[in-house]
């Protein structure tokens, strides 16, 4: 009964994908491309239901170092792909294009609560402001902000020394703040990063059940953050990947094209029913 709730919750992600879709159909977006999100979707879906009926009862809570060290790295890769006007934010495989930071993000914050359930607090600063300078250099103001936010729950919660914690703070703000000076110069993709536009261009209906789509999809991480640091934590991410599509030329996750933030959130809400 438990597997059967847990599976029921990937289906939080339908709402805002069919409107999503909806939207590109409308503008005349190639169904090559709307369909990548769907695909992603159902495949994520069997995979992560397979995946927590085998680990069922298992306990995967342990921080591991060095898996947390190989996703920084991976944040490292896109310099050694082609750019697009200076902006290093994807890995390049023919057709296929991984936004990297909005699959690696979710699960680096996840790590990164680990190590601080096993007393690991330095390697856990240490780690959240390299990430921050790699993030910066992408550059990607949107992740920036999304990540910064989720750590400093972490970071707030957990420290015990007043001073690094309000040193930490403060820097996390800092590089918040320089992201958002030094911002690209990437022009928009309607169907990516304005598709709330496109969908209120359906008319006043669809644009609420399309808000309403996007809360759903933060439900999850809401509902269990009163007594789990690292739920809320999480949905302080996807929460402000959202947000900051209203301030900059970001991309909306699940809802606008891009298969990677599907991939992320499907990542996230399988170690939530997993472990929560």
């Amino acid at each position: 009964m438990n597997n059967f709730k847990d599976i029921i919750s990937y289906f939080l992600m339908f709402p805002a994908l069919f409107i999503g879709t909806l939207a590109m159909v409308s503008y005349g977006v190639t169904s090559s491309l709307w369909i990548q999100n769907i695909i992603i979707w159902i495949l994520g879906t069997f995979l992560g239901s397979v995946f927590l009926i085998r680990t069922k009862g298992k306990n995967l809570s342990k921080g591991n170092f060095s898996h947390t060290i190989i996703m920084v790295a991976l944040l490292v890769l896109p310099f050694w792909f082609n750019d697009l006007d200076g902006v290093h934010r994807w890995l390049s495989f023919g057709p296929i294009n991984l936004y990297i930071a909005s699959i690696i993000l979710p699960l680096l914050i996840i790590h990164l609560w680990k190590l601080v359930l096993n007393s690991r607090e330095c390697y856990v600063i240490g780690i959240t402001f390299i990430t921050l300078v790699i993030l910066l250099f992408h550059p990607d103001a949107g992740q920036l902000t999304a990540f910064a936010c989720a750590t400093a729950i972490i970071l707030w919660r957990n420290i015990g020394n007043r001073f690094i914690k309000l040193l930490s703070i403060t820097l996390t703000a800092t590089f918040g703040i320089v992201s958002w000076v030094f911002l690209d110069d990437l022009a928009p993709v309607p169907y990516v990063e304005h598709i709330i536009f496109l969908v209120a261009g359906l008319g006043n209906i669809w644009f609420i059940l399309g808000i309403l789509s996007l809360i759903l999809l933060l439900s999850p991480f809401f509902f269990y953050g009163e007594k789990n640091i690292i739920s809320l934590s999480l949905g302080v991410y996807f929460l402000m990947t959202m947000i900051v599509t209203l301030f900059g030329n970001f991309p909306m996750p699940i809802m606008g094209y891009g298969t990677s933030p599907v991939i992320g959130y499907l990542i996230a809400i399988t170690w939530l029913n997993k472990n929560k």
